[in-house]
């Protein structure tokens, strides 16, 4: 389903297209890019998205 994502530090979603509201965000009142992924991960390929799980793993702290 299509849901539409700022990309700026707010990182807000919705539903329908429009621009940011979040008045704090350097993307304020910019266009909310269209995104189609089913995974939370707005707007990045399934490559870039693999690759940060890689990494994502790689970071985790296993010391207990």
């Amino acid at each position: 389903m299509t849901h539409y994502f700022c990309s700026g530090s707010c990182a807000g979603v919705s539903d329908k297209p429009g621009t940011c509201q979040a008045q704090t965000c350097e993307k304020h009142d910019h266009p909310l890019e269209p995104c189609e992924c089913t995974d939370g991960k707005h707007g990045k390929t399934e490559t870039q998205n693999k690759q940060e799980d890689v990494t994502d793993n790689n970071n985790v702290d296993e010391s207990n």
